[in-house]
């Protein structure tokens, strides 16, 4: 009886201790800061790629009522602007987002703001992502090979 119950708790222990690799419901794949002319707004695009069907299906039935970007101040984040009505263009698995901004634009400084170089702008997009369904909200974190591009008109 003892062996069976040694036998037992030792398959217990090895299966419990085996390293098992959750995939995140939604992932951040790549952010695209593009500093457009004075014609047109600057803007940011948010790759996700989401796991998650039922996160897809309410993507794709337009139930996103609000696209946060934890990394930019609170009082700030009125600068950023995501048509909440658009369904966010699907590639796959993958859902790409286009905010539009003019909070990195020289004319939006005001003297307590350093000037928007591409590593301030890379740090200010870095972090992660809310999206914001009616009852539910999605923290969504960076993927281990995000990557960040910013493309400004003095380039």
């Amino acid at each position: 009886m003892k062996k069976v119950l040694f036998l037992f708790l030792f398959l217990f222990a090895v299966s419990c201790s085996k390293d098992k690799k959750i995939q995140p419901l939604a992932s951040i794949e790549k952010i695209e800061y593009i500093d457009l002319d004075y014609g047109k707004q600057p803007g940011v695009i948010i790759n996700i790629k989401v796991n998650d069907s039922i996160i897809a299906k309410k993507l794709k039935n337009k139930e996103l009522r609000e696209f946060v970007i934890y990394s930019i101040k609170k009082e700030d984040r009125n600068y950023f602007f995501y048509e909440v009505w658009k369904t966010p263009i699907r590639k796959e698995n993958t859902f790409s987002f286009l905010i539009r901004t003019s909070y990195f634009s020289p004319n939006i400084l005001d003297k307590e703001k350093s000037i928007w170089n591409k590593d301030n702008i890379t740090k200010a997009l870095s972090g992660d992502i809310g999206l914001i369904f009616n009852k539910d909200s999605i923290r969504v974190k960076p993927g281990k090979d995000r990557k960040i591009t910013i493309q400004l008109i003095k380039d």
